[in-house]
C-alpha cells in the first residue's frame, strides 16, 4: 500500500514534483494558476510543463467551463487521465456510494448499495472493497492502478492517527482506523467525517471553488457544518464545525449525542417532520418537498423558522470567520429560496458590522460527499508519477459524472 505523508512540517521538493503535487490536488489549472498553486516561478514552470508533457505525464484540455465562454477556449494542463485513479468512498448511515476518478480529476466509474441502519464496520467495509473493485472493474482499470481512498463517515474523526472516535451517532464504527479500513481496501486511505469533505467537494469542484474562506452548511437529518479559513480546512483535533450540537436550550428535547436542547433537535428534517406530524401525519422527504413545493403554509414557516434558526448561529460563526460564503448543501438545500432567505435574513440581523458573506446552494448535489473524500486522498497523498507514457484522453468536469462506465450495483442516487 502507498504511504501517506503529513505535511506537519516542510519537506523540500523539486519544482517536478511541486508541480505534479499541485496537478494532482487541484485538478485541471492554466499556467498562471499552476505557479501560484505549486509555489514556483511562472518561468520554471513553463520549463517543467515541458518536460512533463513530453514524457507524456501532463496533458492539456479545454475545460467545460471556457468552451462555454466566447472566444478561443483556454487550455488547461492536467496529469495524464491514464496514470490512475482515486476512489471516494462514502458511508452513510444507511447506504454506500463510491466514485472513482482518474488523475485529471474525472469521475469515470460509481457503485452504490444499501447498507443495514445499525450496520457494524466490518461487514460496511466489506461491502465498500466489493464496490470499489466493481468500479475499477465498469473503469476497466487494474487494481494496481488504484493509487489511494478517501473515506467518508457520519460521525466525529480524531486525527493523527485517523480513528473513529466514540460517539452514539455511530456505535459500530467506535475505534476504527485508517489502517483498519487501509487494511480491508488494499490501499492508503485517508479519513474524516462527512461534513468535512462535503465543504472540501464543493471548496474543490462547486459552489466554494476560487473562494479562501467558506462556511458550507449541512442542512439533513442531522446539521453539520465545514469551515475553510485560509484555503485550509479546519479540522482541528477532530470534531470541528459541529454546529448542530451547539446548545440552544439546557432543558429542550434529548438529542442523538446524548445531550439536551441541540440546534440540530430543533432545525434537522426530522425535527421538521415532527412539528408539521399534528396536521399532516408522519411524512417522508418526498412528501415534505411536496408541501414546499406547493406552498403549504405550514410546511413553509416551519422550514422557514428552522433555517433562520441555523442562519442565527451561523451568524456567530460568521462573526468569528468573516467568511466569503455560505454554502447551503444537503436535502434541504433542495428547497431554495425557502431556506436561503430566512437564513440570510438572520444573518444580516445578527452579524457583527463587517462584510455580509455570499449565501448560496451547493453545486455536486449528493456527490459533494464522495468527491471531497477523493480530494482528501489526492492531498494526502505522496504518489508522484515516474514512468513515461503517451498523452491521454482530454478531461471534463466531474461533477458532470461519466457515460464511459457505470455499474449495476443499485445506481448512483
Amino acid at each position: 500500500m502507498q504511504r501517506r505523508i503529513r505535511m506537519d512540517r516542510p519537506v523540500s521538493r523539486s519544482s517536478r514534483d511541486l508541480v505534479l503535487t499541485a496537478l494532482r490536488a487541484r485538478g485541471p489549472m492554466s499556467r498562471a494558476e499552476l505557479a501560484r498553486h505549486a509555489g514556483v516561478a511562472p518561468s520554471t514552470v513553463t520549463g517543467v510543463v515541458q518536460d512533463l508533457m513530453a514524457a507524456g505525464l501532463v496533458v492539456t484540455s479545454a475545460h467545460p467551463r471556457d468552451r462555454a465562454q466566447p472566444g478561443r477556449p483556454g487550455l488547461r494542463l492536467t496529469l495524464n487521465p491514464r496514470l490512475g485513479a482515486v476512489a471516494g468512498v462514502e458511508f452513510c448511515f444507511d447506504r454506500l456510494r463510491v466514485l472513482l476518478c482518474d488523475l485529471a480529476h474525472n469521475v469515470i466509474s460509481t457503485a452504490d448499495c444499501e447498507l443495514p441502519y445499525a450496520h457494524s464496520s466490518q461487514a460496511a467495509l466489506a461491502a465498500a472493497r466489493k464496490l470499489v473493485d466493481e468500479a475499477l472493474a465498469a473503469a476497466r482499470m487494474p487494481r494496481d492502478a488504484l493509487i489511494g481512498a478517501g473515506v467518508s463517515v457520519p460521525g466525529p474523526v480524531s486525527r493523527h492517527p485517523d480513528e473513529v472516535k466514540p460517539s452514539a451517532i455511530l456505535p459500530g464504527w467506535h475505534g476504527v482506523t485508517g489502517d483498519d479500513i487501509a487494511a480491508v481496501l488494499g490501499v492508503a486511505v485517508s479519513i474524516d467525517n462527512d461534513s468535512n469533505l462535503a465543504a472540501l467537494g464543493e471548496h474543490v469542484w462547486g459552489a466554494g471553488r476560487g473562494c479562501d474562506d467558506s462556511v458550507t452548511l449541512k442542512f439533513n437529518y442531522g446539521i453539520g457544518c465545514g469551515l475553510f479559513a485560509n484555503g485550509a480546512l479546519v479540522r482541528g483535533v477532530g470534531g470541528a464545525g459541529e454546529i448542530g450540537h451547539i446548545t440552544v436550550d439546557e432543558r429542550g428535547p434529548l438529542c442523538r449525542c446524548g445531550k439536551r436542547g441541540c440546534l440540530e433537535t430543533y432545525t434537522a428534517i426530522s425535527a421538521i417532520m415532527d412539528a408539521l406530524r399534528p396536521q399532516h401525519g408522519r411524512l417522508m422527504l418526498p412528501e415534505l418537498m411536496g408541501l414546499l413545493s406547493a406552498r403549504d403554509p405550514g410546511a413553509v414557516r416551519v422550514v422557514g423558522d428552522a433555517a433562520e434558526l441555523l442562519g442565527t448561529h451561523l451568524a456567530a460563526v460568521c462573526n468569528l470567520l468573516a467568511p466569503r460564503r455560505v454554502i447551503v448543501i444537503g436535502p434541504m438545500a433542495a428547497a431554495g429560496e425557502l431556506v436561503l432567505d430566512p437564513i440570510r435574513t438572520a444573518i444580516r440581523r445578527h452579524i457583527a458590522p463587517n462584510a455580509v458573506p455570499q449565501v448560496l446552494l451547493g453545486e455536486l448535489g449528493e456527490r459533494n460527499t464522495a468527491l471531497g473524500a477523493i480530494a482528501l486522498a489526492l492531498d494526502e497523498s505522496d504518489w508522484l508519477p515516474r514512468r513515461r507514457v503517451r498523452p491521454g484522453a482530454p478531461s471534463r468536469d466531474p461533477a458532470e459524472g461519466s457515460s464511459q462506465a457505470r455499474t449495476s450495483a443499485g445506481g448512483l442516487a
